[in-house]
């Protein structure tokens, strides 16, 4: 049975949607050389099942969107803009979400300065989640199947993170919900973790 260990390295962008579907708990994420974050399977744990290839978007990834989608320019408020990135569009669209009782998740400076996707259920945590992080962040391995419990509590929710974290995100859950949101931040890639550590 194929499994991540036949995905190519290169291609592993530390998505983490492997860790979320293995139902056996065998795959946690460990820093290479350089601090980026790569699965790693546990034999004593792993059953063969297969899930974390299936569930691998660098393997079989279909991307679908409209021919011509709608395109919308945002322009938030003075006092969001001052605190935020990129004209502070995710600031209004996690308070339209927090005001239906949604939940919104994103990446979070820790205390020892890591960066890590965390869910928020108030405005007052907004704070963490805005400003651009530069950095890979960890996505730890239950955030999915909280984020599916919501879905299936009829709760909406924001996903914001790079674009493999999103494709990772919905091969997770397997299918569309029409409670989810998801931001795709605009990604050139991300500098090595060890460099903004040296820093």
């Amino acid at each position: 049975m194929l499994d991540i260990r036949s995905v190519e390295h290169k291609l592993c962008t530390g998505c983490a949607a492997c860790i979320n579907i293995c139902p056996k708990g065998a795959i946690s994420m460990h820093e290479n050389d350089e601090g980026f974050l790569y699965p790693e399977i546990d034999e004593n744990k792993c059953v063969h099942c297969g899930l974390c290839y299936k569930t691998c978007p660098a393997v079989d990834y279909k991307f679908e969107t409209p021919i011509m989608p709608d395109c919308y320019a945002v322009w938030a408020k003075r006092e969001i803009r001052e605190v935020s990135s990129s004209g502070g569009m995710f600031s209004v669209l996690a308070e339209n979400i927090l005001d239906k009782n949604g939940i919104v998740v994103g990446a979070a400076w820790d205390d020892d300065f890591h960066v890590e996707h965390i869910i928020i259920d108030s405005k007052s945590g907004l704070e963490k989640l805005r400003s651009s992080k530069y950095v890979q962040s960890k996505i730890s391995d239950t955030l999915f199947e909280e984020i599916k419990k919501a879905l299936e509590d009829n709760r909406y929710v924001l996903f914001s993170g790079c674009p493999c974290q999103v494709a990772g995100l919905k091969k997770y859950l397997g299918k569309d919900y029409e409670n989810l949101l998801c931001v795709d931040i605009v990604c050139h890639g991300v500098p090595s973790p060890n460099v903004l550590s040296s820093y």
